[in-house]
């Protein structure tokens, strides 16, 4: 009875050795295969950043951000000669015009050649359900023939001014060297509401605009428009004033002085402008 219970017990203790071996072998065969990573792996290939092992007795290489510096040494060549933009057009006199959907068959190539605009605003949005058809043609022509522009909303009192304002972003698609957004306030053929909201729903707009770009919209209006409603509130935006009959009484940047200019590229009468060409106007103008 002793002797088969030590030879259970042997055996026992042979399976317990022989699992011990087998486990061993299988540890050695797994570190004989183990393999480090190559230069480019998921955890260090350019533009991958990982956090060091705890293990590590050495420090990892620093990551060196290329694109970062790239952007950032643009960024103060850019903060440079922005400027340079200003003492091009300082001092000119400056003409331009402004198009919506009315102005559809403009020969860009030959208004450029015979008489091409120093800048031209066109029409994106109106009120919060209006996009101008024509606009992005517009704009890509102007892009194509390297002509300053910019881009205007014509004011609805039917809609919240903050809404309108995102509408107008949404659309415009204004970069750095485009003039400054336009924001147009004229009657409507809808009864004007009281002074309190026009006053309201504007400055809603303009805080909008404010915050996005970065500057004061430019307030494009009429004499009387502005007199009865913006004078005393709005002193501080650059205001583009329509006057067909006199020299503006306001302290005008932009001055529409006629709706029936004729050039060579388009078939019809535009609305034509004079712009001040001085450094401190066109710091407001522009989009630097």
């Amino acid at each position: 009875m002793l002797a088969l219970k030590q030879i259970s017990i042997l055996k026992f203790l042979g399976k317990i050795f022989v699992s011990l071996l087998l486990i061993a072998g299988i540890a050695a065969f797994f570190h004989l295969m183990k393999t480090e990573p190559e230069e480019h792996t998921a955890c260090n290939a350019p533009g991958m950043q990982c956090e060091a092992s705890l293990l590590e007795e050495e420090p990892a290489d620093p990551i060196v951000d290329t694109a970062a510096i790239i952007q950032g040494v643009l960024a103060k060549v850019q903060e440079e000669h922005k400027y340079d933009f200003l003492d091009d057009l300082a001092g000119r006199k400056l003409w331009g015009i402004d198009i919506s959907k009315y102005q559809k068959n403009i020969n860009w190539s030959l208004m450029v050649k015979r008489n091409k605009p120093d800048f031209v605003f066109v029409k994106v949005t109106e009120g919060t359900t209006i996009v101008d058809k024509m606009y992005r043609s517009h704009k890509r022509n102007l892009e194509k023939h390297d002509i300053l522009h910019g881009a205007y909303h014509f004011m609805s009192f039917s809609s919240s001014g903050k809404r309108q304002a995102q509408k107008f972003i949404k659309h415009a698609g204004l970069k750095k060297g485009n003039m400054v957004p336009v924001l147009d306030v004229e009657y409507t053929r809808r009864r004007m509401p009281n002074k309190r909201k026009v006053l309201r729903e504007i400055r809603n707009y303009c805080d909008v605009i404010e915050k996005h770009y970065g500057v004061k919209p430019i307030i494009y209006t009429h004499p009387h428009l502005y007199s009865k409603y913006l004078k005393g509130s709005f002193e501080d935006y650059p205001l583009w004033i329509c006057d067909y009959r006199n020299n503006p009484r306001h302290d005008w940047a932009i001055w529409q002085h006629t709706a029936k200019a004729r050039l060579y590229g388009y078939n019809g009468r535009l609305d034509k402008n004079v712009m001040k060409s001085d450094k401190k106007t066109l710091k407001t103008l522009l989009l630097l």
